[in-house]
């Protein structure tokens, strides 16, 4: 018996594949097992002066079926219920059997490996339909810019992977977001309408969907003018199609609340894992 493939768990297809076969089979097991005091036959409904009535056919004897008085309802209760709940475990069952099949045989990354598996000789000659992640990653991550300059006197803080920025919380965000595995570029230039060009903090690739998420922290709330600036600054950011909790994260911080590690790396699952 061959090894079972296990589909990558980080592909977001396979993520809502899993989530909906999971939520497909709490309702299958909401459905009651076959009760045991349900009349034996079929139940036949027609209209008769706009009102419902309601038929057990269970002989060829009387093929139109037995008629039940309103007073026997519960038996065409009992038999519709048996009826549904046989279809919808059906209905569930097949959908279910269907996912199955789909992350069997899915795979996301056929088409890289059809380009990563040439020879390099043969690689270099092709232009392929879809960059690999790790070609991609690599070349946004070693796209040149111009960062904002720092201060000559200007405090030095150096993340775990030898990056400068500007605070404390900074090196937080970054060695999170390293920690994580999510690519980033400190402070890339970035137009905003009504600004000009603003440096965000981080610069975050979402690997998945390769999307940049910008990440700003405003550590200095407790501060009026800088609080006026904030909201101003992120009006323009939204202006500019960042919207907070969707392409943007945005942090802060009190003279009396700190950024903590837990926040951050909330952030990071919520929105970059």
């Amino acid at each position: 018996m061959g090894i079972q493939y296990t589909p990558p768990q980080n592909d977001s297809l396979v993520l809502a594949a899993i989530r909906q076969r999971s939520l497909l089979r709490e309702q299958l097991a909401k459905i009651p097992p076959k009760p045991r005091h349900v009349p034996i036959g079929n139940l036949r409904v027609v209209t008769n002066h706009n009102r419902p009535q309601y038929y057990i056919v269970n002989s060829s004897d009387a093929p139109n079926g037995t008629y039940l008085p309103r007073k026997e309802i519960r038996k065409a209760q009992a038999i519709a219920q048996r009826d549904y709940n046989r279809d919808a475990a059906d209905a569930l069952k097949k959908q279910i059997s269907t996912i199955d099949r789909f992350l069997a045989d899915y795979r996301p990354g056929a088409l890289d490996a059809t380009y990563t598996e040439l020879h390099p000789g043969r690689r270099v000659l092709v232009a392929p339909v879809h960059e690999p992640d790790e070609d991609f990653i690599a070349a946004w991550l070693h796209h040149p810019y111009t960062g904002k300059p720092f201060e000559i006197n200007a405090p030095e803080f150096y993340t775990g992977t030898g990056v400068r920025v500007r605070s404390k919380s900074e090196v937080i965000i970054a060695d999170a977001l390293s920690r994580a595995g999510v690519p980033f570029r400190y402070e890339y230039p970035t137009s905003v309408k009504g600004w000009g060009t603003l440096y965000p903090d981080f610069t975050c690739l979402d690997k998945r969907s390769r999307e940049e998420i910008i990440w700003e922290h405003f550590g200095l709330m407790s501060a009026p003018d800088y609080a006026e600036k904030t909201v101003q600054k992120i009006a323009h950011y939204a202006a500019s199609g960042y919207i907070l909790g969707k392409n943007f994260i945005a942090t802060f911080e009190t003279a009396a609340k700190a950024l903590s590690v837990k926040q951050v790396e909330h952030y990071i699952r919520a929105l970059l894992i």
